[in-house]
């Protein structure tokens, strides 16, 4: 008896590694036909709509330019300026957007992290949430645009002042979202800790914590898009580092091709960004999610 309940748990561990492996197979295939899929729909519509309003060329470029502005050695005429080579214009795409990345990564991890803390402490401590709510109400009430630039000069126009408007991109979408996902744990898995002389710490950290889990994944996935933008955001409003201070300067140049690249570019990273949430997603919720197991025992 006891050597059977030995060998059942290397078994169950290999079917439960299976099950994960396979959601997250099923996903990244999912994935990778809605981000082909976007692009396609994306492109089209791109060049539908130039046609439809009738831009000019001179301004409206499309994805053919965009191509041969970053990698043609003699692209159209009036797609890129003569002093400007193909690889320069790459290195100039590629230098920025690595910045925004940066910046959008840590708007996003520190707009997570509190909008997590913020809502454990709703459901930990009553009187915290009707402390907080009317603030992050009032926060998320005034338009982003007219508050960026209050937050630069109070943080300043470097790595923090974007960084905060990244996380506060973040934080209010994530924040309702994972409330509900901690609310929304089951009544009789509560009771049952309760009963059996468990704490709201002990309840939060073994019922709440994964039902709040497709709840928390589906901020993730929302808030990549979202601090990318801000990031681009603040960058725009703070300078000419990363993907939104380029865009000033090539603006100011007349380089729509470069406007244009940056368009692209920021789009497919939010694209992909988003499936890679989604796979994550996947496997994170069939290993330790509130149905986890249930497809490998199928």
């Amino acid at each position: 008896m006891t050597a059977a309940v030995a060998n059942a748990a290397p078994v169950a561990e290999r079917v439960s590694n299976a099950g994960v492996a396979a959601a997250a197979l099923r996903r990244l295939g999912t994935s990778l036909l809605v981000v082909v899929v976007a692009l396609v729909v994306l492109a089209v519509a791109w060049v539908a709509l130039l046609r439809l309003f009738d831009v000019s060329s001179f301004v409206g470029k499309t994805p053919l330019d965009v191509f041969g502005y970053l990698f043609s050695d003699a692209p159209a005429r009036a797609v890129r300026a003569s002093n400007l080579t193909a690889e320069t214009a790459r290195s100039q795409l590629f230098d920025a957007w690595l910045v925004t990345v940066g910046d959008a990564a840590i708007g996003f991890v520190t707009g997570l992290v509190v909008a997590s803390v913020i809502a454990a402490l709703f459901v930990l401590v009553k009187p915290f949430e009707f402390a907080f709510m009317p603030i992050a109400m009032l926060l998320r009430s005034v338009p982003l645009v007219a508050m960026a630039p209050v937050l630069l000069l109070i943080f300043g126009q470097g790595k923090l002042g974007i960084a905060t408007i990244g996380a506060i991109v973040v934080l209010f979408p994530a924040l309702v979202n994972i409330v509900l996902g901690l609310r929304s744990a089951s009544p009789m898995s509560l009771d049952l800790i309760k009963v059996n002389g468990g704490t709201d710490l002990k309840m939060l950290l073994m019922v709440r914590v994964p039902s709040a889990l497709p709840a928390l994944f589906a901020s993730i996935r929302i808030s990549v898009p979202g601090a990318i933008v801000g990031a681009m955001l603040a960058e725009w409003l703070s300078g000419f580092t990363g993907l939104g201070g380029i865009l000033n300067a090539y603006k100011g140049r007349g380089n729509f091709s470069g406007v244009w690249a940056i368009v692209v570019v920021s789009v497919v990273t939010s694209i992909v960004g988003y499936a890679v949430a989604a796979v994550v997603e996947a496997a994170a919720l069939a290993a330790w999610g509130p149905d986890a197991g249930k497809s490998a025992r199928r």
